[in-house]
């Protein structure tokens, strides 16, 4: 029997829902620790930590930006001697107005967005085609061809910079168009993700395609480029960014002002006025948006792609 004549529990057991000696139920713990000794004020603080730092990482990258746009909307006479403020007094959209007129901004404009889009394209095309070969055709040397490409990722552009204006200079090209697109239609760097991305892809999926007819051309534009979407607007995003804020290379092989890009356009304002910071920087501003927006319409994809081929073969 359970209980006792008087209804009261046997000697030595304690009621019901209570633990003996003044200790907590099962599963519960003192007040402010866990079951595992860890109190909640530290699990949280260990939350809160890379919270707190990504907003460190967050405003030490952003406070060039602010300035730069603070800047852009102040006027010149604010920006020099003892009329400097950290918060702007007068904001002013004239450094704006005057870029846009004074200089043939829309032009220089123009001429990044044609190289960009042109270089962007060469290399989805050559990239991928040259990836498709490494990753899926066996030929005799391949891994050593490989190992070409990636070696070409240690030269440092500035080393090429003189062989390649001589070979541009040879072809008539100084001052064309072409100088400014040809010499990057392909990168070791997109040879080199897309390789990577399609070595991640089945087989399966080439050898099906062989035996409904397909050739190799059209195994790749059918079957493995719908399934690589992240890892081609990667290289897109990327190779947008790069020929965009180009400088060193249309310095050199643009003479004609109707050529200029805008980062040789912009340095412009720095050399004739010595320089005009307003002006600079209200490029700047202009020249930063459409770098801004790719990369927040394409952020997913980017991000997607470049971890998508880190898998090892």
């Amino acid at each position: 029997m359970s209980k006792s004549l008087t209804g009261k529990p046997p000697a030595g057991k304690p009621p019901a829902g209570k633990s003996p000696a003044g200790k907590s139920p099962a599963g519960k713990s003192p007040a402010g620790k866990s079951p595992t000794g860890k109190s909640s004020t530290g699990r949280s603080s260990i939350r809160l930590a890379p919270a707190l730092w990504l907003t460190a990482v967050t405003v030490f990258a952003g406070l060039p930006v602010l300035w730069m746009a603070l800047t852009s909307f102040q006027p010149m006479e604010d920006l020099v001697g003892n009329g400097r403020h950290l918060i702007p007094e007068h904001l002013t959209a004239g450094a704006y107005h005057e870029v846009v007129s004074a200089f043939p901004f829309g032009r220089w404009f123009l001429n990044s967005v044609l190289v960009a889009l042109a270089v962007v394209a060469g290399n989805l095309v050559f990239d991928t085609l040259a990836a498709y070969g490494l990753s899926r055709i066996r030929f005799r040397g391949r891994q050593a061809v490989l190992t070409l490409i990636l070696a070409t990722l240690m030269i440092p552009t500035q080393v090429i910079l003189v062989p390649l204006y001589l070979v541009m200079r040879d072809l008539d090209w100084i001052d064309t168009y072409w100088a400014l697109i040809v010499p990057f239609l392909a990168s070791p760097t997109g040879i080199f993700l897309l390789r990577q991305h399609f070595v991640t892809l089945p087989v399966q999926l080439d050898e099906a395609a062989a035996i409904d007819g397909a050739g190799r051309l059209r195994t790749l534009v059918s079957i493995l480029l719908p399934n690589s979407w992240a890892a081609l607007g990667t290289v897109a995003v990327l190779k947008f960014m790069w020929t965009w804020g180009e400088f060193a290379w249309p310095s050199l092989v643009t003479n004609n002002e109707q050529l200029r890009t805008l980062p040789v356009g912009l340095a412009q304002f720095q050399n004739q006025f010595a320089p005009r910071w307003d002006l600079l920087m209200a490029g700047s501003v202009l020249a930063a948006i459409p770098v801004v927006l790719a990369f927040v319409l394409l952020q997913k994809t980017f991000v997607s792609g470049l971890t998508g081929g880190a898998v090892k073969e």
